[in-house]
């Protein structure tokens, strides 16, 4: 379970980054652990602070590769604080990472990446 294995080990050390094509600049945040089923949250704030996502993950509905967390994928949704919503779909690149996206209902792509740090 991808979401859990990544975001279960020190979260504070998950660093979360992403755009969104309506907003100015990269959006930066941090990654935290889900329960034991899986699923996991992130949050992501623009530079400035005034806008705020968070993310909420899903566990894994496809694990092609037994063993290996590369390749799982789910879905969630993220709520910022200027009313959007936005469908996400994830997909783990490795144990220590995923990324995704999804659109907001005016059509502006949300683009998301969480990294294990060093």
């Amino acid at each position: 379970m991808i979401v859990a294995s990544l975001l279960a080990a020190c979260a504070f050390g998950y660093q979360a980054r992403g755009s969104l094509s309506d907003v100015p600049g990269e959006l930066r945040g941090k990654g935290f652990p889900g329960d034991a089923s899986g699923g996991g949250s992130f949050i992501l704030a623009d530079g400035e602070g005034r806008l705020q996502c968070d993310g909420q993950l899903a566990p894994p509905e496809t694990s092609p590769r037994p063993g290996s967390c590369a390749g799982e994928s789910g879905t969630g949704v993220v709520r910022c604080n200027d009313g959007r919503e936005v469908a996400v779909r994830w997909m783990a690149i490795t144990c220590r990472s995923f990324e995704g996206s999804g659109e907001d209902r005016f059509g502006n792509r949300l683009i998301f990446r969480v990294d294990r740090g060093k």
